[in-house]
């Protein structure tokens, strides 16, 4: 009974998350396209990481839009929050998704921030790399306070969830790594930079993070 009458709320909520992220994301491909188009950045010089880290970036960013989109509803964002509640969220709970948001937007910058500095300035000036570094230092201690802020706030639920999928990620990367690094002692397989060590892990953790919260029902 309870399944059967939350299934259309819970169809309208991921309708309504399809719906912004379709709208966000294709402002910032039509973006990214025009200044492609207009000579205004050079992909051709990205590699394999950097674009695999501008894919996060974007997707980061457009999982924040969402979030922070649904919580000017409280009924749409009290439904996708619990789609088998009527209740609309609280004040409390807009504020933490809004917060998780913010943390979002923070880690799709500091990916995108050293890609997009090389693509804007070729060769990268020592004055501009040090300035970049700064700013990401600086967004790094920021999102840090802000995820400790996070977790304080966090269900048991949620806490379970972060633990599973670093678990899953260091467990599984970790073997991964070492299979690798021997392969790559014994010149069988290609170098590894920690640029390319890092997307990838930053893009295992969503994936992992995507499919935990799937089966727990909350996307």
């Amino acid at each position: 009974m309870t399944t059967t009458s939350s299934s259309p709320r819970l169809n309208r909520a991921r309708l309504a998350q399809g719906a912004a992220g379709l709208i966000v994301g294709g402002g910032l491909g039509y973006l990214v396209g025009r200044l492609v188009k207009n000579g205004d950045i050079d992909v051709s010089a990205l590699t394999w990481s950097d674009a695999m880290a501008v894919l996060i970036a974007v997707m980061l960013f457009v999982t924040g839009a969402i979030l922070v989109a649904a919580t000017f509803s409280k009924r749409l964002a009290g439904r996708i929050m619990d789609p088998a509640s009527d209740r609309p969220a609280r004040p409390a709970q807009i504020s933490f998704y809004r917060q998780q948001a913010l943390v979002m937007a923070l880690s799709g910058l500091m990916m995108a921030a050293p890609v997009v500095a090389r693509l804007a300035s070729q060769p990268l000036s020592s004055q501009l790399a040090g300035a970049v570094m700064a700013a990401i230092v600086a967004l790094f201690l920021l999102q840090t306070f802000l995820n400790l802020s996070v977790w304080t706030r966090a269900d048991e639920m949620i806490r379970q969830m972060v633990a599973e999928a670093g678990a899953v990620c260091f467990w599984v990367l970790q073997g991964a790594l070492f299979l690798w690094a021997a392969a790559e002692k014994l010149e069988l397989v290609p170098a590894l930079t920690a640029w390319d060590m890092m997307t990838i892990l930053m893009g295992f953790y969503l994936v992992i993070s995507s499919v935990i919260s799937v089966r727990r029902g909350l996307t």
